[in-house]
C-alpha cells in the first residue's frame, strides 16, 4: 500500500493531468476548430441531401462515427469553457450564467442519443395481423436457419448496405458459421429479375420453353420464358396467349390435338383416361350416377356439376347458371380401396385437379370438354411424359392441331402473327439473375433490393441471388454436404418490448383529402404478455392517422400509406420512431432560453459597472459565495 506522501502525489499528478485536459479542451483556437469542421459538415450534408437524396446525407455525415465524435467533442469544449468561465457555479451567479453553455451540452448529448440509439421503422401489417418486431428499412439481414438436436438454431446477421449499388471488388465478409463462410458479393437496391432457366440433371422439375412473338401491328416481342401454371391468368387485352402444360399420362395428348365435339346447349363430355385408353361419358343424365370405365372394375362417380363454380370455406358453390366456370365434382372407387379417391374436373383449366394441388394420386386422368370453353387466340403447348413437345394454336374460338415441334420452328398464328419456339427444355430449373433498374413511380415490385450470396462449404463455393422479403426468390435451402441451411434475405427487425395487431384498416370516405391522407387504421398495443385478442378499458382500441400519429411509450406511429395485393386486400403501411434523445434536447433547449433571457435581463436592467473577474487566487480564498461572486454589481461607497 502506497504510502501518505507517495499518495499524495499521486493525486497531484492527477490532478495536474486533469488539469492540463480541462485547458486543452477549453482552448479557443479548440474551439473555432470545432465550429468550422461541424460547418464544414452540415454543408456536405446539406449539399448531399439536395443533389441525391436523404440517403445520402444520413450515410455518409449522420450515421458516421466521426459526425458522433465531432459532437462530442463540441460538447466536451464547452462544458471545459463553461468549467473555467464559471468555477463556481453552485453559486446564484455562476448557476444562472452558465445555464446557457450547459443548457447547449446537454442539447448535443441529446443529439448524439438519438443518433445512436433512435430508431425509424416501418411495419407493414393485414387486418388481423399480429408482430412485436419493427422492419428497419435502412438495414438489411441474412437470417440462416440450421438445425439444433430437436430445435431449429436462427442466427441473424445484419448489415447496412448504403444509398448506392456495391462495386464488385467491394464484398462483405460475415467469416465463418457453423464451418460455412457468408458473404454478400453484390448488393443492387432496386432490381429486376431476370429468370433464366438449365437443365435439370435430376429429371424431376418441370419443362420450359423460350418463345418470341411477332405481330405486324404491336411488332415483336422481347424472348420469354413460359413454365406450367396451374391458375395461369388470361393474357392482358391485346396480347396473344402462350402456355405450357405437362400430361402425366400420354393418352391426354388425343383430347390436346383432338378436342370431342360437344352440343352447344350440353353439360359437355368427361374423357376418363386409364392405362393408355380414353373413355369418353356424357355428362347430361349421369350426374349422381356411378358409372364403370371399360372393363377394368373401376367405376366414376360425377357426384355434381357446377356451371360458375367458386370455392367458399372449403366448399364448391355455383355463382349463377352461366357456364363462365365449368367445373364437375367426382369419386373414383377402386376394387382395392374402401374409401373413394376424391377428384375435380374443370373445363376451362383441365390440368388443375387435386392430384396437382393436394398430391393426392388418382389412378384415372380426367379432361372435360365443355361447350362454354372458347379457344384464346395464341399457341398452347403440352409436353407428354417422353420429352416431345406438341402445338396447338387458338384461333376464332376454336383449335387448329399443328402437332411436333421443335426449337426454330415458325408457329403462324394468323396472317399476321407468329410464334417462334426458341429453346426447349423438358425438364428445368429456374436459375434467374438481377438486373439494377432505377424505380419506377408507383411500380412497388420493382423497388426491392436484390443480393448476391456466396456460402462456402468445404472449399466448395456456391452462388446464388436473394430478393429482399420475397417468399420465394427471398429464401435458398442448400441441401449439401454438412448441415442442411436455409438462408432468408430481408430488413433487420427490432423488438418493440410489445404486441401490435392490426384490428381495422380502411379509408376515410369523409375526409377531404384523398390517397395516402384517408387511411385509418385501428391497433391495439399489449404490452408485455397481454393477450393482444383483449379490448379493456385500461387497454383500448387506438386510432392511427396520416394526420393523427400515436404516442405509445417510447415510439410514434405515424400512417404512412397502405399497399394492395392481386386479391385486392389492403396492407397497412406504419412508419414507426424512437427518439431517445428527446427529453435531453428539449430540457438543452429550454435551459438555452432560459439563460439568454436572463442575460437579456441583466443586459437590460442592471446598468451599473459590472466588477471584473476574480482571479484563480481569489477564487479559491474561502468558500463564501459573497466573497467570490461573479459579475456582480459595485457596491456604492460608503459616506463616512
Amino acid at each position: 500500500m502506497a504510502s501518505g506522501p507517495e499518495r499524495r502525489r499521486t493525486l497531484e499528478g492527477v490532478r495536474r493531468g486533469a488539469g492540463a485536459l480541462v485547458r486543452l479542451l477549453a482552448s479557443r483556437k479548440l474551439t473555432v476548430a470545432l465550429l468550422v469542421l461541424l460547418t464544414a459538415a452540415l454543408g456536405c450534408a446539406a449539399y448531399l441531401e439536395a443533389a441525391k437524396g436523404r440517403e445520402y446525407a444520413q450515410w455518409h455525415v449522420y450515421d458516421r462515427g466521426w459526425y458522433i465524435g465531432l459532437l462530442g467533442v463540441l460538447a466536451a469544449n464547452i462544458a471545459a469553457v463553461t468549467w473555467v468561465r464559471f468555477p463556481r457555479p453552485w453559486c446564484w451567479p455562476g448557476l444562472v450564467l452558465a445555464l446557457a453553455p450547459v443548457g447547449l451540452v446537454v442539447l448535443l448529448a441529446g443529439c448524439i442519443q438519438t443518433l445512436v440509439q433512435g430508431i425509424e421503422g416501418r411495419l407493414i401489417l393485414f387486418q388481423g395481423e399480429t408482430t412485436r418486431t419493427v422492419m428497419l428499412t435502412h438495414r438489411s439481414q441474412l437470417t440462416l436457419l440450421s438445425p439444433s438436436g430437436k430445435e431449429v438454431k436462427s442466427t441473424e446477421l445484419g448489415f447496412s448496405p448504403g444509398p448506392a449499388d456495391w462495386r464488385s471488388d467491394q464484398p462483405l465478409d460475415f467469416g465463418k458459421v457453423d464451418g460455412r463462410g457468408i458473404k454478400v458479393l453484390r448488393f443492387y437496391r432496386h432490381a429486376r429479375y431476370q429468370p433464366e432457366w438449365v437443365a435439370d440433371d435430376a429429371g424431376l422439375e418441370k419443362p420450359a420453353i423460350l418463345v418470341a412473338v411477332s405481330d405486324s401491328h404491336a411488332g415483336g416481342s422481347r424472348p420469354r420464358w413460359h413454365v406450367p401454371v396451374l391458375f395461369g391468368s388470361p393474357p392482358p387485352p391485346g396480347e396473344l396467349n402462350v402456355s405450357i402444360a405437362q400430361a402425366s399420362v400420354p393418352s391426354l395428348l388425343d383430347d390436346f390435338l383432338k378436342p370431342l365435339k360437344v352440343q352447344p346447349a350440353s353439360r359437355g363430355i368427361l374423357s376418363a383416361h386409364y392405362k393408355d385408353a380414353v373413355y369418353p361419358i356424357q355428362v347430361d343424365g349421369n350426374i349422381g350416377k356411378t358409372l364403370p370405365v371399360g372393363d377394368s372394375g373401376l367405376t366414376v362417380e360425377i357426384v355434381d356439376y357446377y356451371a360458375n363454380a367458386k370455392l367458399k370455406k372449403d366448399q364448391f358453390i355455383s355463382e349463377g347458371n352461366e357456364p363462365k366456370n365449368p367445373m364437375l365434382r367426382l369419386r373414383v372407387h377402386t376394387p382395392d380401396q374402401k374409401e373413394p379417391i376424391s377428384e375435380i374436373a374443370y373445363a376451362n383449366q383441365p390440368f388443375v385437379n387435386y392430384e396437382s394441388t393436394r398430391k393426392q394420386a388418382c389412378p384415372v386422368k380426367f379432361w372435360y370438354h365443355h361447350p362454354a370453353t372458347v379457344a384464346a387466340t395464341g399457341a398452347e403447348f403440352l409436353q407428354p411424359p417422353d420429352g416431345t413437345l406438341y402445338c396447338r394454336v387458338g384461333a376464332g374460338g376454336t383449335f387448329q392441331a399443328r402437332g411436333k415441334v421443335k426449337p426454330g420452328d415458325q408457329i403462324p398464328l394468323s396472317a399476321d402473327s407468329q410464334v417462334s419456339l426458341l429453346r426447349h427444355i423438358p425438364h428445368a430449373r429456374r436459375e434467374g439473375t438481377f438486373v439494377p433498374i432505377e424505380p419506377t413511380p408507383g411500380k412497388t415490385e420493382e423497388e426491392e433490393a436484390a443480393a448476391l450470396v456466396e456460402v462456402t462449404t468445404d472449399g466448395k463455393g456456391e452462388r446464388f441471388w436473394l430478393r429482399r422479403n420475397d417468399a420465394q426468390l427471398g429464401v435458398r435451402n442448400l441441401q449439401g454436404a454438412g448441415i442442411p441451411l436455409v438462408i432468408m434475405f430481408g430488413y433487420e427487425r427490432r423488438p418493440l418490448g410489445f404486441s401490435v395487431k392490426l384490428v381495422d384498416f380502411h379509408r376515410d370516405t369523409n375526409s377531404a383529402s384523398s390517397g395516402d391522407a384517408t387511411c385509418v387504421s385501428q391497433v391495439n398495443l399489449s404490452p408485455g404478455t397481454q393477450n393482444p385478442d383483449v379490448t379493456s378499458q385500461n387497454n383500448p382500441l387506438r386510432v392511427i392517422s396520416t394526420n393523427r400519429p400515436l404516442r405509445f411509450g417510447a415510439f410514434t406511429f405515424y400512417q404512412s400509406g397502405s399497399q394492395q395485393l392481386p386479391g385486392k386486400a389492403d396492407l397497412s403501411v406504419l412508419r414507426v420512431t424512437s427518439d431517445p434523445g428527446r427529453l435531453l434536447k428539449y430540457s438543452g433547449g429550454a435551459m438555452i432560453c432560459c439563460g439568454i433571457l436572463f442575460l437579456l435581463w441583466l443586459r437590460a436592467f442592471v446598468r451599473r459597472p459590472m466588477r471584473p473577474l476574480p482571479s484563480k487566487a481569489q477564487t479559491a480564498e474561502g468558500s463564501d459565495c459573497g466573497e467570490g461572486r461573479i459579475m456582480a454589481p459595485h457596491e456604492p461607497e460608503s459616506s463616512v
